[in-house]
């Protein structure tokens, strides 16, 4: 690997180039193919909304200026996989934003203007996320710090600027949703009848009893159904078995993570590399030679700056001091101290137990002290541990029990007064503090240091090697080569020793699919025009595995084929058949009986109990979640049979003995508002729900994102 990278970075230009020109030959022959290339007919499309169509090129220069802007404000910041599709989203949510919600705005007037944007940013009323910006250390806002921001900052630094503007383009829109949303909650209203209702529902309770058979005491064997009967069932009830495009396959995974081998390997190459970094003159040189994943960094840095599992190990070793070989997150390390020296500076870590003033009276200072003083009598007893009393510190240091971590002069997680009082505190001791954020006691936990330490870092991540790649591959293309020509996939898998795992109703848009850690590849083999029902897929390359799958349905959207969802068809069908014989004996016991328990003696059941039942709980005891039943309940008269009910489950005779009302109140004005304000609260996701779905959104990014 490290011959194949000091190439790369030799031949850097060489190789883009050729690159370069394989991917035009690629794109071309495949734009020019009879089908469109992978991009289809319709060009470079990563989707449409409203039937505007969103081009690769496009969304693709949208993603990359945000990433851009991420790295110029986050320098080093290392822009992986994650990254990617977090922005990926973020940037489809622009679109959303742009095609969706802003049209909404401008039909119904919704603005913001220059002087609320001002009013927001450097007025009498700023927005939450720019107090948050310029809060300083303590909870001060500080305005000034804002103006001069504005005034000079980013006047001298375009990266600020573009910044800024960023943020403000998030501020505005952010608002105009806010005002969306309060004009639409403005319009909902809950009428005094709906109010009455719903007080019914939520208080009037009844009781009772049923006599019920269920469908799974007639045994499906015992009832046919045809495919007339299922093509009937389907056509009749069509809004009811729409579905979405869906793909079904079965799988099987060969690991290529590292082994057992491997991970001695690279021990090996530790220990080996050991003697070498000790007697090398020149640390940068055969750390950058060597190709170690952490590059030479040739500060030299306090402590807090290191792994805290061996950091105190490397503080206490002289110049040319040797650590390692040390196994950590997957790699193999080792450290050798390549200078050090003394800091202006103490370094230390400290914990403190931090007492809120509420407010700036005299009495609330006064209540504070006096917590103060009982907490420091309970800590001087024994009374009380130091952890326990700092878990309720408002700065959410408490669940750490008060630990501050390494402290500095220039850090911002403690004020000057608490470094400069602790930087002359032994350790250990307890010390009391007051500043912006209330009143302290702190205590130092580790010895002070102002030494400095240069280390080169040698490492290398346990990865799989080439033996364990090797039989893996090979491993694929046997079975491959098995799963093209067996009728079974699963018996194919079995007789390899292999496990076959499944995955239903794979969606064009899924982010996940389970047991597949990197499901795009396989989404894009699954919706490719050439993978038709019962297609193997070529071996597929993950990070850690390949995976060799075989589709086994296509449901393509809209109205299903029998096959698509045969067993859920033939489940109503039977179900209804089974009903129609359980309703029959039903009438006929009903013709000759005036009770429920001859009811019930009469269809070979049992009487049972409904204790206390509302309208607004929609499960009954003894027969579940049917609102069929619910609904009949509550309609049906005290002390008669109620109408046969063919239930989700079974057939239901239920008897209202008691029906309880209590008083009405005397007008529903507080039950309106509080309907009104429930109404209100669940609006917001219900619109945005139905904008979405009104949009016709179709997303295909995973064919190249």
């Amino acid at each position: 690997m490290a011959i194949i990278q000091q190439i790369q970075q030799k031949t850097g230009c060489l190789f883009l180039i050729i690159l370069g020109s394989l991917l035009l030959f690629v794109i071309s022959d495949l734009i020019k193919s009879d089908r469109g290339g992978i991009f289809g007919n319709d060009g470079l499309k990563v989707g449409e909304i409203r039937g505007e169509k969103i081009s690769y090129e496009e969304f693709n220069t949208r993603l990359n200026t945000q990433l851009a802007q991420l790295e110029q404000n986050n320098p080093g910041m290392k822009v992986d996989e994650a990254v990617r599709t977090q922005y990926s989203e973020q940037t489809w949510n622009s679109f959303l934003q742009d095609k969706i919600f802003a049209v909404e705005y401008a039909k119904i007037g919704v603005t913001v203007s220059g002087e609320e944007l001002a009013d927001m940013t450097i007025g009498e009323h700023p927005d939450e996320q720019v107090v948050r910006a310029f809060t300083q250390q303590g909870g001060q806002f500080d305005k000034n710090r804002l103006i001069k921001f504005l005034q000079e900052d980013i006047e001298t630094d375009e990266a600020k600027k573009a910044s800024w503007l960023q943020f403000e383009e998030g501020l505005v829109q952010n608002t105009m949703g806010k005002k969306y949303a309060a004009v639409i909650k403005g319009a909902c209203y809950t009428t005094k009848l709906e109010a009455k209702n719903q007080f019914a529902d939520n208080r009037n309770t009844l009781t009772g009893n049923f006599v019920g058979v269920q469908y799974a005491t007639i045994p499906d064997a015992s009832i046919k159904v045809t495919d007339d009967e299922l093509t009937k069932e389907l056509n009749a009830n069509k809004e009811k078995y729409k579905q979405e495009a869906s793909r079904d396959i079965e799988f099987v995974t060969f690991s290529i993570e590292p082994t057992a081998e491997d991970s001695a390997a690279t021990k090996t190459w530790a220990y080996e590399n050991y003697e070498k970094l000790k007697n090398s003159k020149y640390d940068s040189v055969y750390v950058n030679i060597m190709n170690s994943e952490n590059p030479w960094d040739g500060t030299y840095k306090p402590m807090g700056s290191y792994d805290k599992e061996i950091e105190s190990q490397l503080f206490a070793l002289d110049s040319g001091g040797m650590l390692g070989p040390i196994y950590t997150n997957g790699k193999y390390s080792i450290y050798k101290i390549s200078g050090t020296k003394k800091d202006t500076q103490l370094v230390f870590k400290a914990s403190h137990i931090l007492i809120s003033m509420s407010g700036g009276t005299k009495t609330d200072s006064m209540a504070a002290q006096a917590k103060v003083n009982a907490t420091m009598s309970d800590l001087m007893s024994g009374k009380t541990k130091f952890e326990d009393a700092a878990i309720s510190n408002a700065d959410g240091s408490g669940q750490a029990g008060g630990d501050l971590g390494v402290l500095t002069m220039a850090s911002t997680s403690v004020s000057k007064q608490f470094y400069n009082r602790a930087s002359i505190a032994p350790e250990g001791q307890l010390f009391v503090v007051t500043d912006e954020q209330g009143i302290h006691i702190g205590k130092v936990t580790s010895p002070k240091s102002n030494k400095l330490i240069k280390v080169a870092i040698l490492s290398q991540s346990v990865t799989s090697g080439r033996n364990t790649v090797r039989n893996a591959s090979s491993k694929a293309n046997e079975f491959l080569s098995l799963a093209r020509t067996a009728k079974d996939f699963g018996k194919a898998a079995e007789s390899k020793g292999l496990t076959k795992r499944v995955a239903y109703g794979v969606k064009e848009s899924d982010i996940t699919i389970s047991g597949i850690t990197e499901p795009k590849q396989m989404i894009r083999w699954l919706y490719d025009e050439k993978t038709l029902e019962n297609a193997v897929s070529e071996m597929m390359s993950f990070n850690t595995n390949y995976i060799i799958a075989k589709c086994t349905k296509v449901k393509k959207e809209g109205l299903p084929t029998i096959e698509d969802i045969r067993p859920s068809l033939e489940l109503v069908v039977r179900n209804n058949k089974k009903a129609d014989k359980l309703e029959a004996k039903f009438k006929a016991s009903l013709a000759k009986v005036k009770t429920m328990e001859d009811l019930a003696k009469g269809v070979n059941s049992i009487q049972m109990l409904i204790p206390e039942q509302q309208f607004g709980n929609d499960n009954i005891p003894g027969i579940g979640y049917d609102l069929k039943v619910l609904g009949t309940l509550f309609g049906t008269p005290a002390n008669k049979f109620s109408p046969i009910i063919r239930g989700d489950n079974g057939v239901y005779v239920v008897w209202v003995t008691n029906i309880n009302k209590p008083q009405e109140p005397a007008n529903y004005d507080e039950q309106q508002k509080m309907a009104t304000q429930q109404l209100k609260t669940s609006v917001d996701g219900g619109v945005m729900d139905a904008l979405r779905k009104k949009a016709a959104i179709k997303d295909y990014r995973y064919k190249y994102f």
